[in-house]
Parts: structure tokens; C-alpha cells; sequence
């Protein structure tokens, strides 16, 4: 639920990337805010995953005790 609420601001982001390209805003912008959208979702994923590996290890330790 947490990877889904943390990559509906980088959804936004895209949604105002491609509004604002539409609108001719400066290029460099749109990349800038393209680069961000694309870090949030990178190092969401990334915890997301980190989360994932820790509670299946901590799992398999339970299970083994």
C-alpha cells in the first residue's frame, strides 16, 4: 500500500510533465521534472524491494526457530 501511495505523486508528476510539454514550456524543464518523476519511482521500487528481502529473511528465520 505504501509503494502505491509514494508513486501516486511521480503519476502526478507525469501527468503534469505531459501537460506542460503540450503548453511549450521550456524543454529543459520537462527534463528536469521527467529525471525527478523517474527518481521517485526508481528509489521507491528500490525500498519497496529492500522491504521485501528483509521481511523474507526475517520469515525464514522465524520459521526455522
Amino acid at each position: 500500500m505504501i509503494f502505491v501511495l509514494i508513486s501516486l505523486p511521480a503519476f502526478g508528476l507525469g501527468l503534469l510533465v505531459q501537460y506542460l510539454a503540450s503548453q511549450g514550456t521550456a524543454p529543459y524543464v520537462v527534463q528536469v521534472l521527467t529525471l525527478l518523476e523517474y527518481a521517485i519511482v526508481t528509489i521507491d521500487a528500490v525500498a519497496f524491494l529492500a522491504y521485501l528481502a528483509i521481511t523474507g529473511v526475517n520469515a525464514v528465520k522465524g520459521m526455522t526457530e
